[in-house]
């Protein structure tokens, strides 16, 4: 079967993942398409930030929703179907081929509970990064970035641009992204003349972001759950050391795409993020190093062509196995 006609479903922008994905199927030929079901809250600081490659579902485009879902080959399910709109989505689906598709852990906001039994999925995926560990029986497949990889190697007497803007600091086993004792050590660093911060006070456009990341050196993700985050690949694309806590098994996981390379991150905990980020801002040759080591990483295994294909080679799992 040609798994040519997509349709993602997902009950939020998912920092645009679900967009992104579909985005890279059309760019290959295939006419795909991504629904989301709700915004982020208007009162809240991601409102329409990641919605950009996405169609929001209202009241006006229901019919073309349900209409789509229709004459699918693939209906691809990311996270959950929110209560209100499991019954007419399941009715809505034909011979489609059902995919569901983990972007978070379990236990944890927004998956409390296994969600890959809502309907009878014929695939189960994960986002390869470190949720591999928790939805152990599902396929690891690969976030998608767009964005034309760059580097900007760090030039003798200039500071160590760092760059440290996670998208919130909630609590938990594997969500969290904010430590205040990292916080504390960059003003410390900043005080003392040893680093250059980009840390966003407001919210701002990932467009924007991803721009202001292109002119630094090292981007830093989180240091706190063992995992990383979509940010560590960006930081690839960006030509920037990447500084996170990924263990052994977050980063195996990531492996899969990359011909069984590990991706080239700079391992650190609240421990040992002090001597880390001072040894780093005291050496400009072997932050030039590592500039170029995740540069050519990005470049070598991170294009979206190659990583879209691990989606069509998801999609026939089930043939294979039939």
């Amino acid at each position: 079967m040609l798994f040519n006609k997509i349709v993602h479903i997902s009950p939020t922008p998912l920092v645009g993942a679900p967009g992104k994905i579909a985005l890279a199927q059309r760019q290959t030929g295939k006419e795909s398409i991504c629904f989301i079901l709700s915004d982020y809250p208007s009162s809240g600081p991601l409102y329409q930030k990641f919605s950009s490659n996405s169609i929001l579902l209202t009241e006006d485009n229901s019919d073309f929703f349900y209409e789509k879902i229709s004459g699918a080959d693939v209906v691809h399910i990311h996270n959950f179907i929110p209560d209100k709109h499991e019954k007419k989505i399941r009715s809505s689906i034909g011979e489609s081929l059902l995919v569901y598709h983990a972007h978070s852990p379990l236990r944890e906001g927004p998956l409390f509970y296994d969600r890959s039994t809502q309907l009878s999925y014929d695939v189960k995926l994960v986002v390869g990064q470190h949720w591999g560990r928790l939805h152990t029986e599902h396929i690891a497949v690969p976030n998608i970035i767009f964005d034309t990889p760059s580097i900007n190697l760090r030039k003798e007497g200039e500071l160590l641009k760092v760059m440290y803007s996670p998208t919130h600091k909630h609590k938990g086993r594997w969500t969290s992204k904010g430590s205040s004792k990292l916080d504390k050590v960059l003003d410390g660093l900043l005080s003392c003349k040893m680093i250059e911060l980009i840390r966003p006070k407001k919210p701002v456009s990932p467009y924007e972001l991803f721009q202001l990341r292109r002119t630094c050196h090292l981007t830093i993700d989180e240091i706190i759950t063992g995992g990383f985050h979509q940010v560590s690949i960006e930081g690839m694309c960006a030509g920037n050391i990447v500084v996170n806590g990924a263990d052994f098994l977050g980063k195996a996981c990531y492996s899969r795409f990359s011909d069984g390379e590990f991706p080239p991150f700079l391992y650190a905990n609240d421990d040992t993020i002090t001597d880390t980020l001072v040894n780093l801002a005291s050496n400009v040759e072997e932050t030039r190093r590592m500039q170029q080591e995740s540069y050519d990483f990005f470049v070598k295994y991170c294009d979206y062509k190659k990583l879209v294909e691990f989606y069509d080679v998801a999609y026939r799992v089930k043939e294979n196995i039939s």
